[in-house]
């Protein structure tokens, strides 16, 4: 196999500055670390996926353009299909201003109509691990039931 791409060492200049940044905050990274050890394998979590990559907008440009610059904090699916089991969003206090609020609005409403359980958790409450499993477990056996009622094609 061979490598596309500039040695490491070379650095290239570019009309506008890019710097590599880590993926998830340390409460983000703190979340998923205890993800990981709740779900013990038994399923994929993936870290902040775009709305537009797991939901079917029926090739509408409008529907895509309200979900194409959305994501979630975590998506936890099935093994096996990879089927969209439950979507987490960690809120903190930015969740509180008025433009956060009209988004989360709308992802609440999307999470709604696809029948994928979004459970929002408080950063305050990534500690209480006996809650996380509950709220979790609880939003993991609906959608099973949804999809057992309503099995996708």
């Amino acid at each position: 196999m061979q490598l596309i791409a500039p040695n490491t060492d070379t650095r290239i200049a570019l009309e506008w500055k890019y710097q590599a940044k880590p993926l998830l905050s340390s409460t983000e990274a703190h979340f998923h670390t205890v993800l990981a050890s709740l779900s013990d394998g038994r399923c994929h979590i993936l870290c902040k996926p775009r709305l537009a990559d797991f939901l079917d907008h029926g090739h509408d440009k409008v529907a895509f353009n309200k979900i194409s610059q959305k994501h979630v904090d975590f998506l936890v699916c099935r093994t096996g299909d990879w089927m969209p089991m439950l979507a987490i969003e960690l809120d903190d206090a930015s969740h509180e201003k008025k433009a956060a609020k009209e988004r989360d609005m709308l992802v609440n409403a999307i999470f709604a109509q696809v029948g994928i359980p979004l459970v929002r958790i408080h950063c305050s409450e990534v500690q209480q691990v006996d809650q996380l499993v509950q709220k979790l477990s609880h939003a993991w056996q609906h959608r099973w039931q949804l999809l057992e009622k309503n099995p996708m094609p």
